[in-house]
This record gives structure tokens, sequence and C-alpha cells, in this order.
């Protein structure tokens, strides 16, 4: 029998009833997709195609997915007459099977790609990141129940909202990704947005409010709901690339009682699950500050480490001058926010900048002025304060965490 034939009719006794892979009164259907390498279109998609018109009179599969050959380090394709392949079992035994399927979404498929140790060894460190940031979470999930814990949209403070939404456009963005079996993008859109959004910026600026206010402070409890729905956002949209690891953390991240047990039979989450009506404005404005206002503080801070005037941000007062009308309007109305999202001990709003303020040529709008922050060190919070030594009971902390063992006290008693 011809090979091509022979193939090419496969889909006749696979996609039917008796396997179980049509609907009520049907005996055949399309398969969703067909995957093979690119010589198959003169193979088995094409052959397919003309026997399934024959004898069905409609195309065997909805859509064709091809990938190009496997490479090694030289650019040549791994075959056993080169003796230059990597087994996927010898690449499971070492590296574990996650960073091999990790490595499978992490290349443009449709092309040639490149398989080395080298190329494995740079993919577990990426790997590494991810999973350090479902770390954070869960272990700042310890106390967290989604019954007794939850708050509502409303409840949570701004910048929780927003990294809600943030989330909420990823979530889009990788089910729209995985439909088009853009898999790469999904990878280096979770990667991102773990190592760069997350671990560098979010869960960093949260630290203090994690781990400084009492357990059940609304601040606090904002922080854990922001961080329980992202990280259950994340877990299922990756799910299917880090199989075990994902069911790993699904097996740790506090769930309600009709929750599934196993990720793996969860559904997608849904773009506006993670929504918040928070307004288009106060989303602008909180990107703005988390990006082009947050590059020239982090300049001068850096500025004033290289002078030696401060060694850590906690050591610095910021005085935040708006030298266009919405940058101003942005600023006042987060003053409140600026200590925290910045990292710094005190700040300050200015009216008029000096000459010698910070400015960054890219960024208009937006000057500031560092110095060492006043006060004493706080031993809890590590924050400086003019107020250390008020709290007789506690002489070494600052006026915050003074209030946060009074709320802890408050409770035990």
């Amino acid at each position: 029998m011809d090979v091509w034939f022979d193939s090419g009719s496969s889909n006749l006794a696979v996609l039917t009833a008796k396997n179980g892979l049509v609907g009520p009164g049907q005996d055949w259907r399309p398969a969703d997709v067909y995957l093979e390498g690119p010589d198959q279109y003169r193979g088995w998609f094409h052959s397919s195609l003309l026997v399934a018109t024959g004898v069905r009179h409609a195309s065997p599969y909805h859509s064709v997915v091809t990938h190009g050959w496997t490479l090694d380090e030289q650019g040549r394709p791994m075959s056993k007459s080169l003796g230059n392949a990597i087994e996927p079992a010898e690449i499971s035994n070492k590296w574990g099977a996650d960073l091999l399927r990790l490595w499978v979404t992490s290349v443009e498929y449709q092309a040639d790609v490149k398989m080395s140790e080298r190329v494995m060894t740079q993919l577990s460190e990426a790997y590494r990141k991810i999973r350090n940031t479902f770390r954070f979470a869960l272990g700042n999930l310890g106390d967290f129940d989604p019954l007794r814990s939850s708050l509502h949209n409303e409840q949570l403070e701004e910048m929780d909202r927003w990294m809600l939404e943030r989330t909420a456009e990823l979530v889009k963005r990788c089910r729209e990704w995985y439909a088009a079996y853009e898999f790469h993008r999904v990878y280096h859109a979770i990667h991102d947005y773990c190592v760069v959004d997350l671990s560098a910026f979010y869960y960093d600026v949260l630290k203090d409010r994690l781990y400084t206010k009492a357990p059940n402070n609304p601040a606090r409890r904002s922080a854990q709901n922001a961080i329980h729905k992202i990280t259950s956002a994340l877990i299922r949209i990756a799910a299917p690339i880090l199989v075990f690891t994902a069911e790993e953390i699904w097996k740790y991240l506090p769930k309600s009682a009709d929750e599934p047990t196993s990720v793996h039979i969860t559904e997608f989450p849904k773009h506006s699950d993670l929504l918040t009506g928070l307004d288009v404005g106060v989303k602008g404005s909180w990107s703005w500050l988390s990006t082009d206002a947050r590059s020239v503080v982090l300049a001068a801070l850096e500025q004033k480490r290289n002078s030696k005037i401060i060694s850590s941000s906690l050591e610095a007062k910021v005085t935040f001058y708006g030298e266009i009308p919405e940058a101003q309007s942005i600023l006042e109305k987060s003053r409140n926010n600026l200590r925290e999202l910045y990292i710094i001990s005190q700040a300050e709003l200015g009216s008029v900048a000096p000459q010698d303020a910070f400015r960054l040529e890219t960024v208009k709008g937006i000057a500031v002025t560092v110095e060492r922050a006043g006060g004493v060190k706080c031993e809890r919070c590590w924050n400086y304060s003019t107020h250390v030594g008020e709290n007789q009971r506690y002489p070494t902390i600052c006026e915050r965490c003074s209030a946060a063992l009074a709320e802890i006290e408050g409770a035990a008693s």
C-alpha cells in the first residue's frame, strides 16, 4: 500500500464515534489540528486532504501547525546517523520534564530551533525565577483563607486593583496566543511578568505591607487578595507548559472547598474575573508612576548611592516636583503611596524644583531631589522616622510599627 495513502486515510479510522471523538448523531469529524514538519505539505497534510475530500467531501482538519527541525549547537539537524541527537528522556532525567516542555514553548517552532546544554542551562535559570516568584506568593498566603480573608474590589488598595487589571490584560493576551498556537509568546509573557512586573517591582513594594502590618490589617489583606488572585490566574495559564510545577503549586495554594484538587481540571482564568472596575485615568496614572516617574527616582537614588550619600533606598528622603500640570496632579493624588511605591523612608511634594534637581531627558514633567532621611532607623521595619522613641514601651520602633503592634496586641487580648 502506498505510504501516503496509508497515512492520509488514517483520519477515517481515528476521528470516529467508536473512539469517542464525535458528538451525538455524528460518525466522523475533522481534527482540530494536524501537527508535523514542513515537508508534510506535499505528504501527510496533502494526502489527508485529498482522501478526506474524496470520501467525506470535507477537510480532515480545521488547521495545520508545522514545526521546523531541531538543530545542534553547530546548526546541524539532529539525527541518529550523525550521533548528535539528544533524547527527550535524557533531557527529562537531567533537567526535568517541565524544562523540556519549557524549551518547546520558548522557541518559535515554525522555524528550525537549536537544542544544546547551553540552551537548557539558560532556560533552567528562567524556570528558577518563575518558580521563585510563585514561592514568594505561597509564602505570603500562609494565613490567607479565601472564604474569610477575601475583600470586595472596592475594598482593595488602588495599587492592588491596578495590578489585577494588568493581570487581566495578560490573561486575555495569553488566551489569544494559545488559540493561535503561539506558545512562545505565552512563555515570554509569563516569564517577563513574573520576573519584571512581580518579583522586581510589585512584590518588592508589597514586602513592607506584608511584613510589618498586623495580620488582619486591611492593607495587608488587600495585598494578599491581589497575590492570591494573580497566582491562581498565572498558574492556570502556565499549567499546560509547567505541568508538574503547576500541580505542585496548586496543591499548596489556598483554595475554597468547591475548587478542583488538580490544576489540570480547572478552567483557564477569564479576563473579566480579574477586572476591578478601575477608572482608565487612574490606570494611566499608576502606569506613569511605575514607569516614567519610577525611572527618574531610581536613577536619582543610584546617583546618591554612588556619591556615598546613602547606601540603600530606605535611607532616602525624596522630594517630588511636578513640572507639568498632569504630573503635579498625579503626584498630589498619590502622595500617600509614594513612600511605599519607591521603597523610601520619606516622601514630600515640592512646588518649584531647584536648578540642581534630578531630571531625565527621556522623562518630561517630573524632577526630584534626594537627601538622607531624617530621624532614626526603626529596628522593626528599617525605615527612618523622626518618631522613633516616642513609644515608651517600644523605644526603638517607629510610629507605624507601634500602631501595628498595638493592633496585634489588641487582637491577641
